[in-house]
């Protein structure tokens, strides 16, 4: 239910509630949700707040508004459920801290001997490269390095990559994510992380590897090197 003490907004709190209902099956697939007025009285929440979790929802691809009609339940496919673990937006927005990407770079790259050990990309030869600098409140706190197997690559062609890549992998391509890995090693900014990120010398970060693969292939479809503040808990910001 929901908590007023908790510092989680209240939106992200009753999308996590809506959510849990189309997850356990309590709403089915097809079958309209309740109106706004009614998830207001029942959560005795705002408007705003109802429309916000709605929205978010619907995003993510859990419901589908039908203008005049309502809104109701989407067919979920398995992908949906690693959201939460790969977005990084999502994990943000979750604190209440909101979060815009800055894109460096975006173009084709060839993939020497180096490169393709560490993406585990057994037979591709190129693939697509996007650096982007992520900002909170003007502040820099992450780099992300993104490449993308060929296979996938056309998906992001022609899109805003300054927003969410996971909502893109999830929402609007037919792969099924099967599995993550990742690797987290906190250490010491290099100088170019140092520039980027202002920080001061011996200053550690968090260096994060991922992996995510889906059904029916072998090598990962998208390679994540993440480089991050470790003082993110700072950005706790209340709007």
């Amino acid at each position: 239910m929901i908590d007023r003490t908790n510092a989680m907004p209240l939106y992200v709190q009753l999308k996590q509630e809506l959510k849990e209902k189309i997850l356990k099956g309590d709403w089915k697939e097809g079958e309209k949700i309740p109106a706004e007025f009614d998830l207001m009285k029942i959560y005795k929440v705002s408007r705003a707040t109802v429309r916000s979790a709605i929205d978010s929802l619907v995003l993510e691809g859990y419901l589908v508004k039908k203008h005049g009609i309502g809104t109701f339940v989407k067919r979920i496919r398995p992908s949906l459920g690693f959201e939460p673990l790969i977005s990084l937006s999502y994990a943000l927005e979750t604190f209440n801290i909101h979060s815009k990407n800055t894109v460096l770079e975006k173009k084709y790259i060839d993939i020497d001997r180096k490169l393709k050990q560490k993406l585990r990309f057994k037979y591709a030869a190129k693939c697509l490269y996007v650096r982007r600098l992520r900002y909170v409140d003007e502040v820099p706190v992450a780099i992300e390095d993104s490449y993308f197997h060929p296979k996938t690559a056309h998906v992001f062609d022609g899109k805003d990559l300054s927003k969410s890549i996971a909502k893109i992998l999830v929402n609007e391509t037919d792969v099924s994510i099967s599995k993550v890995e990742q690797i987290i090693i906190p250490r010491v900014a290099e100088k170019e992380e140092r520039a980027l990120l202002v920080l001061s010398e011996e200053t550690q970060i968090l260096h994060m590897q991922r992996w995510i693969y889906v059904q029916n292939q072998v090598e990962p479809i998208y390679y994540l090197n993440l480089i991050m503040r470790n003082d993110l808990s700072t950005f706790h910001i209340t709007r």
